[in-house]
């Protein structure tokens, strides 16, 4: 398959995954090098996650080293990425699952780019000036939504129960976390 076939036929699978349809699964290619493709969702999730970086900003003005702050964003988004697929694949032989972590991190890879679409699409509401209220519970509802789709893709890819499964979404907010805090921690001033 070429490789723009490749990479629109999976991410249609993660938007039907994000609908709960698990035979989106079907559609994305778990060989080797589906594997190495499927981290093509990194640039294509990279734009709302600086998009999002962009709402702290006061007044929506951009501050000094605008480009700088968003560089370091974007390789901040980018590590807490690459330590989760790591983590996953040391995990899965110790959990009995080796043979499903191509398929995991292929679904996982792909179905982050509608989860972070829904985090933009969140936003919608405050941006257009809705009342506090709306805009808190869409921003709550599309994250639920997106920790949801996360969670559907480890059940259904790595044939894990629900507790495996919400363990590893937690695991992988985590790592977001730490990786966030750390640069945090390391930024002078």
């Amino acid at each position: 398959m070429r490789l723009y076939q490749s990479l629109s036929v999976s991410l249609h699978g993660a938007l039907m995954l994000a609908r709960g349809h698990a035979r989106g699964i079907l559609l994305m290619e778990i060989d080797p090098k589906g594997v190495a493709r499927s981290f093509w969702a990194i640039p294509m999730a990279l734009p709302s996650v600086l998009y999002m970086a962009t709402l702290d900003w006061p007044n929506g003005v951009a501050p000094p080293h605008a480009l700088l702050l968003l560089a370091r964003h974007g390789l901040v988004f980018l590590v807490a990425w690459l330590a989760f697929a790591a983590f996953t694949h040391r995990l899965a032989p110790r959990v009995h699952r080796a043979h499903l972590w191509a398929p995991m991190i292929v679904a996982w890879n792909w179905c982050s780019v509608p989860e972070n679409m829904l985090l933009v699409l969140g936003t919608i509401p405050g941006t257009l000036g809705a009342p506090h209220i709306v805009d808190q519970v869409a921003q709550v509802a599309t994250f639920g939504w997106a920790l949801w789709i996360e969670w559907f893709a480890i059940r259904l890819a790595f044939g894990a129960g629900p507790l495996l499964a919400t363990w590893l979404v937690l695991v992988d907010q985590s790592i977001g976390v730490l990786v966030t805090l750390l640069d945090l921690a390391l930024t002078p001033g």
